[in-house]
């Protein structure tokens, strides 16, 4: 007796996941069961559980009570009893020992196995059979018993083993074809009867085996099919997700060298600001100004885009104040709404500083995102940044007075690379910077969405997590009632305060390195260069004293900006540094930099924000002096 077949027939039809190319397919038999399939079959019969061992061995005896109460000698059906125990011991030795051959081939196992079977198939039908030579003499009631058994143990043998024809055939033609062979002898008064019945019973049992057959093959092909789709679909997958790992890699290590130029072309812009003394190329450095800012926004945006999707970047959980993530939208987008003509506003609540559980960076590049994006697309009016409390949570809302989101752009808006009509007729945008808001806020657990009024202006809002027990502190100074912060006035396009002082510059990129140098020179600064840890020592060597040092993160042979840094200001007690870096992502150093409360400058530079820090650290150096 066999358990049912087990549906989980193996089909593999690739070599592996590297080498996608087909393979050829098992031997399959020509009723479309192949090896794997038939061995599962297999395996079905060998682990069969006790449960349905249990009824084999009981019914033989039962039987054999029955026929003792008819008052018949019971040695004859107690010795074939026996002999069945005898069997099902054998049969039982033998499963263990197919458990014990499942290292081997298919081939192997299915052609030993299969040969084995049928001749336990075959003894089994047999020994039921038995009892027919054994009980002629036994009451008609009881013969009919007999039979009835006979016929119940062919229907579920059938069950199980229609779908193994090789075991089938012998199993069925060992117990019926004595069964239909002696219904005359058996039964010598009312053979014609019972002979039709068990023609009949044969018939049926018959179109049962081919059904059972027919269905477990059908099984077995739409299985074969479905891995065959699920292997195509893994395959997929995987080339997909090398796909985008090679696109990000490609983008991650590229960004150093592609950032290079950019930075440089940045500082020579802002030096020839500095030096122009022509009114009419006023309007023009202004223009490639702005060009080399939106190019600069559109790779951040990419590289931000791609370091979310690689799934490399790990969220922190801090608690963040909301009003100094402001005051650097204030410092960093004055000036573009300044040129643009708009008004940027931004707005704390009344009694409380907001501060989010959030992590710094993305908060802090959402916020900016949505901000560039509300700049963007607005052509007159203003844009307002605030934030207020609502159901636990800070909303931070960006609103504009542009021209609204399309009521057929709604689901895509943040979609990566999807620009609308109205951006597409402006020329401005890339479509990132919406679908780096998307994954970043997905990233810190932040609700996110838009309400949008075509023609008026659009409202962009995060909901992000409010940090437990905040309370107003040094980092984050209680706002005044309804009080605004104030953006600082944007820095005229033209000549900067002029600085005093030393600066030692060390960066490998000879051109960053020139281009930095002129900028820092046209602000009042003597500027000595260096290009790697050892050229900027020898300048301390040979008694060069700094007030500023500049320190690229990345140096040749492999050499560490920060490690060069931290020995720099070591010789130097007085002077300030900062760390200056292409990389986007949290690398080691970077991260123990900000940690130690060194300042790290992400390239392209912001030449607003290196004038205020070298202005503030000049000023700090006069007043002491001694101090670092």
């Amino acid at each position: 007796m066999l358990n049912a077949p087990d549906s989980r027939y193996a089909d593999s039809r690739f070599t592996d996941s590297r080498h996608p190319e087909p393979v050829p397919e098992p031997h399959a038999s020509p009723a479309g069961i192949d090896l794997s399939a038939r061995r599962q079959l297999l395996h079905s019969f060998a682990s069969r559980s006790g449960t349905s061992e249990i009824p084999a061995l009981v019914i033989p005896g039962v039987l054999t009570w029955l026929y003792a109460r008819t008052g018949a000698p019971v040695g004859p059906m107690l010795a074939w009893w026996g002999c069945f125990l005898t069997f099902a011991a054998v049969l039982w030795c033998l499963q263990r020992r197919f458990h014990r051959d499942a290292a081997l081939p298919d081939a192997v196992v299915v052609a030993r196995w299969e040969r084995i079977f049928q001749t336990l198939a075959a003894f089994d039908g047999l020994f039921w059979a038995v009892p027919i030579a054994l009980t002629q003499a036994a009451p008609q009631e009881f013969r009919l018993i007999v039979y009835l058994v006979i016929c119940a143990v062919i229907a579920s043998g059938t069950t199980f083993l229609a779908p193994q024809p090789r075991i089938f055939v012998p199993f069925f033609l060992a117990a019926y074809g004595p069964t239909l062979a002696a219904v005359v002898w058996y039964f010598p008064q009312r053979w014609q009867a019972m002979l039709v019945l068990v023609v009949l019973y044969g018939a049926v049992i018959l179109r049962h085996a081919w059904g059972s057959r027919r269905f477990v093959v059908q099984q077995v092909e739409r299985e074969r099919e479905r891995q065959h789709l699920a292997e195509g679909y893994r395959l997929a997958k995987e080339q997909a997700e090398r796909a985008l790992e090679e696109k990000n890699r490609f983008i991650s290590t590229t960004s150093h060298d592609l950032r290079q130029p950019l930075h440089a072309m940045g500082l020579l812009v802002e030096t020839a600001q500095q030096r122009n003394a022509d009114p009419q190329l006023v309007p023009v450095l202004r223009d490639v100004q702005e060009c080399v800012r939106s190019l600069s926004f559109m790779f951040n945006a990419l590289l931000d885009l791609s370091r979310l999707e690689s799934g490399s970047f790990v969220a922190r959980r801090e608690d963040v104040p909301v009003r100094t993530v402001f005051e650097d939208v204030a410092t960093v987008f004055a000036p573009d709404a300044a040129v643009r003509g708009l008004r940027l506003r931004l707005f704390l609540p009344r009694r409380r500083a907001p501060c989010v559980r959030a992590d710094p960076a993305l908060l802090r590049q959402m916020v900016f995102n949505l901000t560039q994006n509300a700049l963007r697309y607005t052509r007159s009016g203003g844009v307002l940044i605030g934030v207020r409390l609502r159901q636990g949570q800070w909303r931070i809302e960006v609103w504009d007075t542009g021209a609204g989101v399309a009521q057929e752009d709604r689901h895509r808006v943040y979609a990566p690379y999807f620009r609308g009509v109205q951006a597409s007729r402006g020329g401005e945008g890339h479509g990132l910077g919406l679908a780096v808001v998307a994954r970043s806020a997905r990233l810190i657990g932040a609700e996110y969405g838009f309400e949008s009024t075509p023609g008026r202006g659009s409202c962009f809002w995060l909901n992000v997590m409010a940090a437990p027990d905040a309370a107003p502190s040094a980092a984050a100074p209680r706002a005044a009632p309804g009080s605004h912060v104030t953006a600082p006035p944007p820095a005229a396009a033209g000549r900067v305060q002029s600085l005093a002082g030393e600066c030692l510059l060390v960066e490998d990129d000879a051109q960053v390195a020139s281009a930095l140098a002129q900028l820092l020179q046209s602000w009042g600064l003597r500027v000595e260069t260096a290009a790697n840890g050892a050229e900027a020592l020898g300048w301390l060597d040979r008694g060069y004293a700094p007030d500023a040092i500049l320190c690229d993160q990345r140096l040749p042979a492999g050499e560490s900006g920060f490690a060069v840094l931290q020995s720099l200001l070591e010789r130097c007690g007085h002077t300030r540094g900062a760390m200056v870096s292409a990389d986007q992502g949290r690398l080691p150093e970077l991260r123990q930099a900000e940690e130690e409360g060194y300042l790290v400058f992400r390239k392209p530079l912001a030449p607003d924000d290196l004038h205020a820090v070298l202005t503030r650290w000049l000023q700090a150096a006069r007043r002491t002096p001694a101090l670092r």
